[in-house]
């Protein structure tokens, strides 16, 4: 197919649209020129990387011919392989109301309600595909990550069972479906897959990365520390300019696990030290103190970072780290039996940050109960 296009891209036929509109453009006149002319411009423009150009030329055709379809329809795909994810939302819906069984529309809005957190929607979407096409892996595999992402854990990893029955070797689908696991803390299981999915990878999946780093982490959850170091370790040879992965911290959480405490303030330390964002740094540490059951060096942490925060030179930002960091403090209350702070801190995270709450404390309070009614729960706490 890409054979097809660029052989047509270099015929007589499509250098006379192409010379045409360009000449036009040059001389500030509009091009008058049929839809589909327009449409395989814009379409030549896209395969030479020239976006602008692609959408300039996708726009005249909507505007000369505005009950064209295949304009609309490459105006979608632009703003898709531009990610330029809501938009081309907007216009993947007008591609699906002028044809609902477009299998390639449903699949690519599917993708880019992911990349909005419109997991719902996405499910939807994906359920849409496998209606039409059953057997069709990308929807399934959508279908998946959707679900989990709702935090039905469970579910997504019988789709993703599903989904690894007929494609056994999707490094990609192996590493999610391990991350989902880890949620219903099948670390053994999630372990396997991890292994399987480096094996795979061979260095070469854009995941490799996140493969290594998740691998450390289960790992570490199935007691096998210098494995999970090891993982740690491997996974540096695949960083990028814009990977952002703080080691020290990685590694302090891995050593605090296993009460290596000595060690693992060592490199809290040191994250301290090289970080650009004190505040994020020292909430991220928190956290791991929190994850090892250990909520009395969590509270202080916390303690200190809202005292940080009145500081002059946070104003900007104060009522910011605040709303971050008030669920974990009334959570860490919580757990330490001090109720006064407890319903102090949970009044404020419900206030100023519902969801993180609900995060929290979805497994204390009734399932159906909203944040705003944690309160009359906390009150009847025993």
């Amino acid at each position: 197919m890409q054979q097809e296009e660029d052989d047509y891209f270099q015929s007589e036929e499509f250098l006379d649209i192409l010379g045409r509109y360009e000449q036009a453009a040059s001389t500030g006149h509009t091009p008058y020129m049929d839809s589909d002319e327009l449409v395989d411009v814009a379409d030549y423009y896209m395969s030479q990387g020239k976006h602008k150009e692609a959408i300039k030329a996708t726009e005249l055709a909507l505007e000369l011919h505005p009950d064209a379809q295949d304009p609309v329809t490459m105006m979608a795909d632009i703003l898709f392989e531009t990610q330029q994810w809501q938009d081309s939302i907007l216009w993947l819906n007008r591609v699906l109301d002028n044809d609902p069984f477009d299998v390639q529309a449903w699949l690519n809005i599917a993708d880019a309600q992911i990349q909005c957190d419109l997991f719902a929607e996405a499910l939807d979407s994906a359920e849409y595909t496998l209606a039409i096409q059953p057997d069709n892996m990308h929807a399934l595999l959508q279908k998946a990550y959707a679900t989990s992402r709702q935090d039905r854990y469970q579910e997504a990893s019988e789709i993703f069972a599903q989904y690894l029955t007929r494609q056994p070797d999707d490094e990609l689908a192996l590493y999610h479906a391990a991350f989902n696991l880890c949620f219903l803390e099948r670390f053994q299981e999630a372990n396997d897959m991890l292994t399987k999915a480096e094996e795979l990878s061979q260095g070469l999946s854009p995941e490799h990365l996140n493969i290594c780093l998740q691998r450390s982490y289960t790992e570490a959850r199935i007691g096998h520390m210098h494995e999970a170091l090891d993982a740690l370790e491997r996974s540096k040879e695949f960083q990028d300019p814009y990977t952002k992965v703080d080691y020290n911290l990685l590694a302090g959480h891995i050593y605090l696990l296993f009460q290596y405490r000595d060690k693992a303030l060592e490199c809290f330390t040191k994250a301290l030290a090289n970080t650009e964002d004190h505040l994020h740094t020292m909430r991220t540490i928190a956290q791991v103190f929190m994850d090892c059951q250990d909520f009395i060096t969590a509270t202080g942490i916390l303690m200190e970072i809202e005292e940080m925060a009145q500081r002059p030179e946070y104003e900007e930002t104060r009522a910011e780290v605040i709303k971050a960091i008030c669920p974990a403090q009334a959570y860490c209350y919580y757990q330490t039996g001090h109720k006064a702070e407890f319903l102090h801190y949970l009044q404020m995270s419900v206030a100023m940050n519902p969801k993180d709450t609900q995060i929290f404390f979805r497994d204390i309070f009734p399932k159906e109960a909203r944040p705003e009614d944690y309160l009359y729960y906390a009150n009847n706490l025993e």
